[in-house]
């Protein structure tokens, strides 16, 4: 099974390298940030738990590539400003979280990750495409060739699948909005159905 990922992962994925950097150019500045930016990529990728049913491999590693890459130039944004702000702040004591809510937010995530991996598995691979990944609907259907009512669907159903598991353990006081909405949508969504999961 490994080497069946290592194939696809060199036939697919490692063969548009030249062409990620030369895109991933036109969003930093270094060549250091560039080596980074693709390493997480094929990390993410290598890692995915479907990869086969992936339908475009370049589309996927291209959009998650765009993602990090727009994700970190706002990080960075984002740290050059906290750094002007903190400057009045250089007397207070560390701003990291106490042992006990670290403890508490690696048990929460973990619990988290459970939920996704009891979702059946075409459900997960577009739970995972949308919400850990933020691929737009239209991406999925691309990477995935699925209809935007079925990936509605799925999405729809990961969320109250995953609301659901986390109320059994205890846990849903620590999921987002996102993952326990107060509004499920259609009762058709939530229902699923015959989709061959």
């Amino acid at each position: 099974m490994a080497d069946e990922r290592h194939e696809w992962f060199l036939n697919q994925i490692f063969r548009h390298r030249a062409a990620l950097y030369r895109y991933l150019r036109k969003f930093t500045s270094g060549s250091e940030d560039i080596d980074d930016l693709v390493q997480e990529t094929y990390m993410r990728v290598f890692g995915l738990p479907d990869y086969h049913a992936v339908d475009s491999p370049k589309a996927l590693v291209f959009k998650i590539a765009h993602n990090l890459a727009v994700e970190r130039a706002r990080r960075q944004k984002s740290q050059a400003t906290d750094s002007i702000a903190d400057l009045d702040l250089s007397n207070v004591s560390s701003t990291e979280a106490p042992a006990d809510q670290q403890i508490d937010a690696r048990r929460r995530f973990e619990s988290f990750c459970a939920a996704i991996d009891r979702l059946p598995p075409v459900c997960r691979r577009v739970f995972v495409l949308r919400k850990v990944y933020r691929l737009s609907h239209n991406e999925i259907a691309t990477v995935l060739g699925m209809s935007h009512s079925t990936i509605e669907k799925h999405v729809a159903k990961g969320l109250l699948r995953c609301r659901d598991y986390l109320r059994e353990t205890g846990m849903l006081d620590a999921v987002d909005a996102t993952v326990a909405p107060r509004q499920p949508g259609p009762a058709g969504l939530a229902r699923g159905g015959g989709d061959g999961e």
